[in-house]
């Protein structure tokens, strides 16, 4: 029977529009020639079309299944959210429509390109020139069909792959209801075996599929590529629905009915798939049980099963397991076996039950055929369903075939591990403690790899076995192979809440309730996309909008919250010897990884980068290390640190918010204030289990806002034998490296978690982590960060003048536009301090009648450390600079001038002066103008006179360019030319006396001032018409 229909032989529209003869004299052979090449052209087309019909009405049944694609195998799959369904789709015409008759006539001059491209790239083999000549075309008209086509075989023997594929896509846009166009597109995608592309090109191939099934609703193969490709990506929705549509229509492909099922379980509505799967593969078995073709394999036999027990329909799967099985081996006559429902006697090892049955005949089939011929992954299957049916003497005989010491057993399980997997959790559901544990250890030496939920299995049997010390190991290992483990700290909380270990349980519970609103926020990522979306839907599919867009408010929250830091646990139920030799083991661990870090360093100073990763991460494991010891930090700041402060924070608001509604508070005042957050965490509440614990806990133990309570003391100099002033060394660099890494907030949060540490109080070390914390700011680019560390130095260093130089040099160094620096909260401190500076150093009346009634109230600053003795220049100019930085020219002045006062002949008060004069200057509501730039230039030449003077080069060319630069911007372009001049003779004088060629610092600083002075002046030339004078500048100045 053939699946490809006559839509699908259709040759691709508008292949022959050509059929017209073009008009040209007999005797221009030019012309005979590109019309031989324009049929030769449309030749190779037809012919390649051909084969395509050709080879897709061949199709057999085995076609429909491409072997591109990965099918029932062990690829990774990944969820994707389900995409809004679409009207319908929308048929575009191209070149005036979709059939041959319509499409638009193309011009000579686009038929002679595709010749000149053919016979550069074909007769000629000038590859290149045939690519330019096809991008030209493309260029001048996107919509030439034959120039996509060209294109594509072009790139593919270049070998771009990715640009032939794209080229194919664009061709078959042209033609969107030619089926062929769109399968060779798909097929070229799946072909590409580029590094990194597979996820791209299934995408690509996918909606080559699509629009290949909106060109012939009725193929098969397309449907299936469709499906196999979604399958593969993992958008299992997508599969199931298509391979559903296929055995609809085709039902008893038996690779089409296993993609189906491994699809079905996998979507969300996995009942609903699982359960029309199951349909096909009965309608299959009921085909073969009458005369149709034997496909059915040991592995269908798995799948069937499964999907019975999907649905818990136990008894079914046993039945149908026996059925089947018997099927397989050839017993299908032998069907009195299925009245007995309750028992497996047909598959006992010995003859005693089967010879109860008065149909049998002993000696019909071998004993082989019997017993020993139901595989061991199937009689595992039977025992875990006469366990479910709560039938224990069956599943009794059926585990005695299954000894997990048995080494035939182990040999047969290798392939199918998962099988002993669910065996031995069946068997901890039926409180076979015991024989869990063996089939769990078996599972583990088939694996030979760890597994968390195997380890969290075990823990529990130990837990039943009242094995607590064990089962702690189990359960911390479990977390230690797998962080993001909710289970494990459950079970682990439980046991320490029971062993009064309060801090430990109420840490391991917040840790997963934490863990379960971050999988919850990603799980919310794909939406509730399941429903059909009909009118009647429209409630239901607004209700869905605004649980995503709480739930994005929720997960934005949770990105923002500092990391959970990873730390040590502590065996608490070892006996003091185990605990003393674990300490004793870890200990010595972190001994080697910190010297692992001294013996780096200079590796990583050097610039090696696998050497930094290796650093990097023993640092981090170090660090987080030192992080999660409670008795280094006070409590409230450690559980911020382990990323549970804000969480509480917000549960805190949320039972506010509770009593509120409790007391009748309103609605609409409910939902001005974090309504949102409220509504958010409705969709999904805590683990039942995890909810009253953490409650039970947090009573007990969580800090309340507000809470005084005393710090904890500290007796000891070292950790893990490393003394406390190595560790902050440690601390400080690797946050640094963070910063450099681009990683800001963790490096803010390595600098917090030092300085909050009990450890380094003194005020040594507080220095050195604010300094590294702004060097981290300054790497980041965040000014935010660095006004605040400069603030603090200012808090902490009041009265003294470098704290202001810091503040302006951090702001300075700052690569970030200047925001932060002139805000309101820096310009209101600064001023703070101006006052508090003025109060301290007037006569009380006066200060009093200066400063006004408005301020009688000490700043803070004030009454702390020493206060100021003089009148500081330095603070005065910063308060000026970052009121000029705001456009207050006026109020800037007056700081600028107490300033200048204080010290008439500081360049840097002198030119900040002028500056601010020249630029209220040219404020358009100014008054006086000429005045105010005659008192900004007087102020200008007495820093030019000042600097002129200096014996540093640097200090002369600054002078002449900042004349100059403030005639430029004056508009009196000549003068700004003198003094241009005079930086470039200066700068000649200079290299003609030291024979400089500009190498060093100092040199570099004056190469920026030659460089700004020629390029101004050039382009004073050039605006002037003084092209040779423009010219003689950059070759002189401007050449590198």
């Amino acid at each position: 029977m053939d699946y490809m229909n006559d839509e699908d032989d259709l040759e691709m529209a508008g292949h022959n529009e050509y059929d017209e003869e073009l008009e040209v004299s007999d005797a221009d052979s030019d012309d005979f020639r590109v019309q031989a090449d324009i049929a030769k052209l449309n030749a190779d087309v037809a012919a390649f079309k051909a084969s395509m019909a050709a080879d897709s009405s061949d199709d057999d049944d085995d076609d429909l299944i491409d072997p591109r694609l990965a099918m029932a195998s062990g690829i990774p799959r990944k969820r994707k959210a389900k995409k809004p369904k679409v009207a319908g789709p929308v048929k575009r015409r191209v070149g005036g429509g979709s059939t041959r008759n319509n499409i638009a006539e193309l011009s000579a001059d686009i038929k002679y390109q595709l010749s000149r491209a053919s016979q550069a790239w074909v007769v000629d083999g000038r590859r290149d020139e045939a690519l330019e000549i096809v991008l030209e075309i493309i260029r001048v008209n996107a919509e030439t069909h034959e120039a996509w086509i060209l294109l594509s075989s072009i790139y593919e023997e270049m070998g771009a792959m990715s640009d032939y594929i794209m080229a194919k896509c664009f061709a078959a846009h042209l033609r969107p209801r030619d089926f062929h166009g769109w399968i060779s597109c798909a097929l070229a995608a799946l072909d590409d075996v580029t590094p990194g592309q597979r996820e791209t090109n299934l995408g690509i191939a996918q909606l080559c599929y699509s629009a290949a099934i909106r060109a012939n609703p009725k193929s098969l193969k397309a449907r299936v590529g469709k499906a196999n490709c979604a399958l593969e990506a993992g958008n299992a929705n997508v599969a199931a629905a298509e391979y559903a549509k296929v055995l609809k229509r085709k039902p008893y492909n038996m690779a089409i009915l296993r993609n189906m099922a491994e699809a079905a379980f996998d979507t969300r509505n996995a009942k609903k798939y699982v359960e029309l799967a199951r349909g096909f593969y009965e309608q299959t078995i009921v085909y073969m049980r009458n005369g149709g073709p034997m496909e059915f394999e040991w592995s269908d036999v798995i799948i069937y099963i499964e999907m019975c027990a999907f649905m818990e329909k136990y008894a079914e799967a046993a039945l149908a397991l026996r059925s089947l099985a018997r099927l397989l081996i050839g017993r299908a006559d032998e069907s009195f076996w299925d009245k007995y429902a309750d028992d497996d006697r047909e598959w006992d090892q010995e003859e005693d039950r089967r010879k109860e049955e008065p149909d049998y005949q002993p000696g019909r089939y071998p004993y082989g055929m019997y017993g020993p011929a139901l595989p061991l992954d199937l009689r595992a299957k039977l025992a875990i369903y006469r366990l479910k049916l709560e039938q224990e003497e069956e599943a009794t005989r059926h585990l005695q075939w299954l000894s997990p010491q048995d080494a035939d057993v182990y040999d047969f399980f290798m392939d199918t591990p998962f099988v002993i997997k669910d065996l031995a959790n069946q068997l901890f559901e039926s409180r076979r403690i015991t024989t869990a544990l063996e089939f769990y250890d078996l599972y583990r030496r088939l694996t030979g790899e760890p597994d968390p939920e195997i380890l969290v299995q075990q823990g529990k049997c130990y837990l039943e076995m009242e094995d607590q010390a064990t089962a702690e190991e189990c359960f911390i290992a479990a977390i230690e192979i797998d962080d993001d483990n909710i289970e494990a700290r459950y079970e682990l909380a439980q046991m320490y809440e029971t062993a009064q270990e309060q801090e430990e349980a109420f840490l391991l519970v917040n840790e997963a309730l934490q863990l379960e609103q971050e999988q919850r926020l990603e799980k919310g990522e794909h939406g509730d996309d399941d429903g059909g979306g009909s009118g009647k839907d429209q409630t239901a599919a607004k209700a869905r909008q605004k649980r995503r867009v709480r739930q994005k408010v929720l997960k934005d929250k949770a990105k923002a919250r500092p990391k959970r830091a990873r730390r040590v646990y502590v065996r608490r139920m070892a006996n003091k010897a185990q605990r003393e030799k674990y300490e004793e083991s870890v200990t010595n661990n972190f001994k080697e990884k910190y010297q692992r870090v001294l013996e780096l360093r200079e590796q990583v100073a050097s610039g090696d980068k696998a050497a930094e990763e290796e650093w990097m991460a023993a640092a981090q494991d170090l660090v987080d290390d030192f992080r999660s010891f409670k008795e280094f930090y006070p409590w409230d700041k450690y559980l911020s640190f382990m990323g549970y402060g804000s969480f509480f924070q917000e549960n805190r608001k949320k039972k506010e918010r509770e009593q509120q509604e409790q007391e009748g508070r309103p609605k609409d005042e409910e939902g001005e204030e974090g309504g949102v957050d409220e509504e958010a965490v409705e969709p999904a509440q805590e683990t039942s289990g995890l909810a009253a614990m953490a409650e039970r806990l947090q009573q007990n133990l969580a800090p309340e806002e507000g809470d005084t309570t005393a710090q904890p003391s500290l007796k000891r100099s070292e950790h893990r034998g490393i003394p406390f002033d190595e560790w902050l060394d440690l601390f400080l660099e690797y946050a640094i490296s963070l910063a450099r890494h681009q990683k800001a907030k963790e490096a803010y949060l390595v600098c917090q978690s030092a300085r909050d540490s009990i450890v380094y109080k003194s005020s040594d070390n507080t220095f050195l982590i604010h300094v590294a914390w702004a060097a981290c700011a300054v790497y980041a680019a965040d000014e935010e960060t660095c006004v605040a560390v400069a603030r603090f130095f200012m808090r902490n260093n009041s009265a003294a003048t470098d704290s202001y130089r810091v503040f302006s040099a951090l702001c300075r160094v700052c690569q970030s536009p200047v925001s932060w620096y002139a805000s309101g909260p820096a310009q209101k401190y600064i001023l703070r301090q101006i006052k508090a500076m003025d109060r301290t150093l007037l006569p009380p009346e006066i200060a009093e009648s200066a400063l006004g009634t408005w301020d009688h109230a000490l700043p803070r600053e004030e009454g702390q450390g020493p206060r100021h003795e003089a009148l500081d220049v330095a603070l005065l100019m910063l308060y000026g600079h970052i009121l000029l930085t705001s456009t207050s020219y006026t109020y800037a002045l007056n700081y600028f001038l107490r300033a200048a006062a204080l010290d008439p002949d500081n360049p840097m008060v002198n030119l900040s002066t002028g500056i601010a004069y020249v630029h209220y200057a040219m404020k358009r509501q100014a008054e006086n103008r000429q005045f105010i730039i005659a008192q900004g230039m007087h102020y200008m030449f007495r820093y030019y006179d000042a600097r002129s003077a200096s014996g540093d080069v640097v200090e002369r060319l600054e002078a002449h360019y900042n004349v100059a630069r403030c005639y430029h911007l004056l508009g009196i372009y000549h003068l700004a030319v003198e003094f241009y001049g005079r930086a470039l003779g200066e700068a000649r004088e200079y290299q003609e006396r030291s024979g400089a060629d500009g190498e060093g610092g100092e040199k570099l600083i004056l190469r920026d001032f030659v460089y700004e002075s020629a390029v101004n002046m050039r382009t004073y030339s050039l605006t002037n018409g003084d092209f040779a004078s423009a010219r003689a500048l950059t070759e002189n100045w401007l050449v590198i």
